[in-house]
């Protein structure tokens, strides 16, 4: 592959471990070990949230350097776990550009789950964590209820031109709706344990974790960014969920 195949290609996997949830530091990493396996002489690689900047010193003495804008990103496990097999295997046989292109095409068209898949998924651990905090069977089947419409709704407003602060508060507001509605027709008793186990769907562990990981890896910049992010979809969480409760006063 020529210098600027082999950069192109590998920014683009590493744009892709982003956009999918990898920490900045995978992304930087994945980057400088592609590169090098194809004779680039220095690699510079700077990423955080939203950029991916790099530039390497190819074997004749050249600098080529290019860039992505990432506009929006999720968590993905499935694809980040295609990713990382495919940047291994890249590194390990040396495929020529038209062989990487079509594996890379291959992991990134990976299928993710579909709603209904996601709404059973959503239901299980909404009923969970109902009764890990002292709801009761009843509770449970109620917290189901409510998990499915939870999933439901961030499928549906998991659109590029709606803000993500927006969707959370509108989901939280909604499942919180959801919750009084289930309580206030018998089907549940216990709000509070209710409410508790349906906002675990919406918490931001994945990001605050990535925050501390990438704080510790030395990356402040990009650990600072997620450590904000996931403070302020928690304010939006609590504030959906406030405003449901103020809005009715805990019943319908």
């Amino acid at each position: 592959m020529t210098p600027e195949q082999v950069l192109a290609c590998a920014i683009d996997i590493g744009e892709q471990l982003l956009i999918n949830g990898a920490e900045a530091w995978r992304v930087e990493d994945t980057i400088r070990r592609l590169s090098k396996a194809y004779g680039m002489k220095q690699v510079h690689v700077f990423s955080m949230t939203s950029m991916i900047m790099a530039t390497v010193e190819t074997p004749d003495g050249h600098w080529e350097s290019q860039s992505r804008r990432v506009l929006r990103y999720g968590i993905d496990m499935t694809r980040l776990d295609a990713l990382n097999s495919l940047s291994r295997s890249i590194c390990r046989e040396q495929y020529d550009y038209a062989t990487v292109r079509e594996k890379f095409d291959a992991a990134r068209a990976g299928k993710r789950y579909s709603w209904p898949v996601q709404c059973l998924v959503g239901a299980l651990i909404g009923a969970s964590f109902t009764v890990f905090f002292g709801g009761s069977l009843r509770d449970a089947c109620a917290a189901c209820l409510v998990g499915a419409i939870i999933r439901a709704l961030v499928f549906l407003l998991d659109r590029p031109q709606i803000m993500p602060m927006f969707s959370n508060t509108l989901t939280s507001f909604l499942a919180g709706l959801a919750c009084i509605a289930v309580c206030s027709t018998g089907l549940g008793r216990n709000l509070d344990a209710i409410m508790i186990g349906s906002i675990m769907l919406l918490i931001p562990g994945v990001i605050l974790t990535n925050s501390f990981r990438d704080f510790i890896s030395g990356d402040m910049m990009t650990g600072l960014l997620h450590f904000m992010e996931a403070m302020l979809i928690a304010l939006c969480v609590a504030g959906g969920f406030a405003a449901a409760i103020l809005a009715t006063g805990g019943q319908l």
